[in-house]
Formats: C-alpha cells, structure tokens, sequence
C-alpha cells in the first residue's frame, strides 16, 4: 500500500475530530507530500519551526542576503530555495535549517566561509542542489569524483630526516593533526536532541573505555564534562585539552552549543598527547600533538592519530556504530570546512627572517597551505612565529595532504635558512 494510501487511512480511522481539523490546518500548511513523509515514520519529524514557516509562500520566506559574502549567499536563488523547502531528511532536517548559520552570521568578503550546517548524514544528498556547488567551489571536487582513504605511514617523507646537521626544533616548534568524524544513523550537534546526543556520548564512553584498555599508549581517563569539577577543569585547561563552549557567532547559530555541557566529554590519555572531544562542534574530533619536536616526534604525532583512530574503530563495531562516510564526499562532517578526510594537519615555525618579506603570504598559497600568525604579547617565544596547515581537505588521501604540508615545511625551512646565511629570497626562488 502506498504513503498516501496509509496516510489517509490513519487520517481517516484514528484520533478526535478536534485532532482531525487541527492534522487538516498543519497538511494545509505544509502540503500533502511533506505531512506524508512526516508520518510515514513518526521517529523522524520536523520542528514546530519548520512546520511554521509552511504556512508562507517561499517567495515571503526568502532570506534577506544582499549584504552577505558568505558562500551559500552566492549560491542561492529565490529558485533555488523554492525548490528545497519541500524536502525533508528523516530526521526533519530542512533547508531553512541548513542555511540559518550563514542567514545569521555575513561573513566578510576576506572570509568566504560556507555559511552552512548539515544536520545528519543525509543532509549532503537531500539538499545536494545547493551542498555540491559549494563544494566544489571551495574544494574543486568534481560531481563525479570519489574520495578515496589513504593512512599507510610508511610513504610519507619528513623534513630533513635524513641530515642530522639541521637542527629542526630550531625552527618547528610543534605540531598538532586532528581527524572530525560523525556517526552514521545519528543526528549531527547542530540537530540532536538531549537524550539522542546523550546516547552518543554514551557509546564513545564504552569505546574510549575499550580503546584504555587495550593498548598502553592510550591508557588515561575519560571524563563527562558535567562531572567535571572546577579544579579538574583547571588541570584540563592548563593541559591545553578542556573543551570549551562554541563561543563563535556562526556555530552558535548552527545549533551545536544547546544543553552544553550536557552530553560533552573529553578523553585524554596520561601522557597528555592524545585526546579528544565528544559532541562539540561534530561527535568527534580526535587530536594527536607535540610541544618537543625532535624529527621523531614529527613522525610520532602523525603515528598516533593513525594508531588511535585504527583502534577506535575497532572498538566501536563491538558497539554497532561506525562512522559516516560517502563514496563521494568522504567522512561526512556538520561543516563542509572539514568534509572528505576530516583531517587538519597544523605546524607551528618559528621562521624570523621569512615572516618579515612581503611576499610570504603569496609563497604560503603556492605551497598551497594556510597561514595564520602566532600572538601572544606575555611570551616573546612566540614572536615570528606561524601556524601553517593543510588548505585541502576533500579530493586528496591523508597521506597526499599530510605529505604537502611536509614538503611546505621543509621548503620554507630551506627559505629560512638561505635567508640566515645573507642569501636574498630572489636567489633562491631563481633555483
């Protein structure tokens, strides 16, 4: 029997006729096909919101984008919009849901962010119209294109590691790779309920509790940020591991900080270079990072997220979750920033003659990397000092995109130390 056929049969056979008129008012509203869907499976439904904002032509509930310069601004028509309004995923996610962060936050022409959310997996297919295109703006990810996975370690090449003359801690004062995952089946922080982003917390609690167990390197503590008292908090902070509240417009608007810290929780294992944060901004971000790179440790860092996630895995089939993933697109994140591998890769010079030339940012771009500068007035350690990180982060392999950001590093190390020995850098860009 068809979703129409059953629906009106319910409509018809079941509830008061007060219930009837007012079920009359909401199909009304949002037309026959939505009201269908919605009660074909009464776990996933809409909000009262969404189903309000029905009762207005699409044309009347168009956003107001004139003044905006964020990436879903450009991409969206009156057309457009008219056309998604009508699709729902099952877990009641909605076009106006999808846009809200970039309707409330601009964004500036200098920061072309995505100025979306998604809030489930499904998210990427049902509104794939207005997803794809930025995307592939952003990222140059073909419609055709598959994402393919790659953490086989041993094809990886690192700075100088085969001079022991160079003394890299003189430049590369830490390093920090993270992976963003969510699960599949579950609703994204940007839509879940209390009791369902409880339930996720519960499950990576069983699983970081496996991951402690079975191996020494992860051997650490677990702990719901709602337990956490102020002088755990102090340890955690100072440690540089506390989560924090979102406190960023754009990611307030997303939805990610309600009931916070209900369902939050950190992992951390006793040797403080790994951890990780639950239900955040995506239901995990696992971090590797080191304070003291010696070559080695460069290695290490990288090493240790592979080693972790590898395991994490395996933990988490004994609990019947896995991670959501997409031929196309890869890890599926609430951010398209971070969709494909969900990998940033961040490594932290200190590079004092480079960091002074006028053209080092067009030097950051070439290597296809991103920059930002390190300031802190207290410590003057951190004078001339940058971040630089992996720009892709969809259409490449880990190891393609980790090995960039090594070979970046080790150019703008040769730079600086021809820039040390009185050499100017247009002798050495000539070679």
């Amino acid at each position: 029997m068809s979703t129409y056929s059953n629906f009106f049969r319910s409509f018809i056979h079941s509830g008061s006729k007060q219930q009837k008129w007012k079920l009359a008012a909401v199909i009304s509203s949002i037309g026959l096909s939505t009201a269908a869907l919605l009660w074909q499976n009464q776990q996933h439904h809409a909000s009262s919101y969404s189903l309000h904002l029905k009762r207005y032509s699409a044309s009347a509930e168009y956003p107001q984008l004139t003044k905006h310069s964020n990436l879903m601004a450009r991409q969206l028509t009156p057309q457009m919009y008219a056309k998604l309004r009508d699709r729902i995923t099952p877990s009641g996610y909605t076009i106006d849901d999808v846009i809200q962060v970039g309707v409330d936050n601009r964004g500036s022409p200098s920061r072309q962010y995505f100025g979306v959310s998604a809030g489930d997996e499904e998210s990427y297919r049902m509104f794939s119209d207005l997803f794809d295109p930025l995307i592939r703006i952003k990222f140059n990810h073909a419609p055709e294109a598959r994402q393919y996975h790659d953490f086989d370690l041993t094809k990886l090449r690192f700075p100088f590691e085969s001079d022991e003359t160079i003394a890299i801690n003189k430049y590369v004062l830490s390093s920090r790779i993270r992976i963003t995952r969510n699960l599949a089946t579950y609703t994204f922080p940007t839509f879940s309920t209390r009791a369902e982003r409880r339930r996720v917390e519960d499950k990576f609690s069983k699983v970081f509790q496996q991951l402690i167990q079975v191996n020494d390197l992860f051997n650490g503590n677990y702990h719901r940020l709602s337990n956490v008292d102020e002088r755990l908090e102090d340890t955690l902070v100072n440690d540089g591991v506390y989560l924090f509240k979102p406190q960023a417009m754009d990611w307030l608007s997303s939805g990610v900080a309600r009931d916070w810290p209900d369902g939050r929780a950190i992992y951390v294992n006793n040797d403080k270079n790994i951890f990780a944060w639950i239900n955040q901004k995506d239901h995990l971000r696992f971090i590797s990072w080191s304070t003291n790179n010696a070559k080695d440790n460069l290695r290490t860092v990288i090493t240790n997220l592979f080693q972790g996630i590898s395991l994490l895995e395996n933990s988490m089939k004994n609990e019947g979750i896995s991670f959501a993933h997409d031929d196309h697109f890869g890890y599926l994140t609430t951010c398209p920033a971070s969709i494909g591998t969900g990998l940033k890769y961040n490594v932290f010079l200190k590079l004092p003659h480079l960091t002074k030339d006028k053209r080092f940012p067009t030097i950051i771009k070439d290597l296809n990397l991103t920059m930002n500068e390190i300031m802190d007035p207290a410590f003057d350690t951190f004078k001339d000092c940058i971040d630089v990180s992996n720009r892709d982060r969809i259409g490449k392999t880990e190891i393609e995109i980790i090995q960039n950001v090594l070979n970046g590093v080790t150019k703008l190390i040769e730079i600086e130390r021809h820039l040390e020995a009185g050499n100017t850098i247009d002798e050495y860009l000539r070679h």
